[in-house]
């Protein structure tokens, strides 16, 4: 009785983050066996899969580190990394030669492919939750990831819910409440993006009167 008694007075919060950490213990941990053994680190597989992201597989080196939330140091060890290995190329831009922008190569391309085996695996892990529960899972996710955002905790994250776009509950009634101004078309939970390329963030002024 004693330990029934204990896991009642356990915070539903605490309970929700030690799920979200074995998740993510697990995904690091199978990164770090299956990178390490081919001399490709975790963090050098982040760059990869984001520069994969953006428009013509091409970004300046602070933004990748404002992405990934590393130091810009941090961010050009990596790149000079796989820049060695082929996997990157960096050149400067003109005028400013201070900048420095990181191209996405045929092989960095490859090896991010191949490697990108976690968005299978959990794919068909949520496969096994009713729809119900898949969308509802979404929704939670994407408030989650909004509320770490607006504490600075990590970056800008191209999600509908932070989009200029975004038009929240437009539409009484139905399955459709929401509405995307740049498609205009209404949508509903099921269809909240954590990843548009066409996304547009709110301003500020209106993130704070939100």
């Amino acid at each position: 009785m004693a330990s029934a008694e204990k896991i009642e007075q356990e915070p539903l919060p605490d309970r929700l983050v030690t799920g979200l950490s074995k998740i993510g213990l697990a995904m690091k941990s199978r990164t770090w066996r299956r990178q390490g053994r081919k001399g490709v680190g975790p963090l050098q597989v982040q760059v990869l899969r984001y520069l994969k992201t953006c428009h013509n597989q091409a970004a300046t080196v602070s933004t990748i580190a404002r992405e990934l939330t590393v130091k810009l140091p941090t961010a050009s060890e990596v790149i000079r990394t796989l820049a060695e290995k082929r996997l990157v190329r960096r050149r400067q831009e003109q005028p400013d030669q201070r900048i420095v922008m990181v191209h996405l190569t045929a092989l960095g391309a490859k090896a991010a492919r191949v490697e990108d085996g976690w968005p299978e695996l959990l794919a068909a892990a949520t496969q096994q939750l009713s729809v119900e529960e898949q969308v509802s899972l979404l929704t939670v996710l994407a408030k989650l990831i909004r509320v770490l955002q607006q504490k600075g905790e990590i970056p800008i994250a191209r999600m509908c819910v932070s989009c200029q776009h975004f038009a929240p509950n437009a539409h009484k009634g139905g399955d459709q409440p929401h509405h995307c101004r740049y498609f205009d078309v209404p949508f509903g939970d099921q269809a909240i993006r954590l990843d548009c390329q066409e996304y547009v963030e709110v301003l500020k002024t209106k993130a704070k009167s939100a």
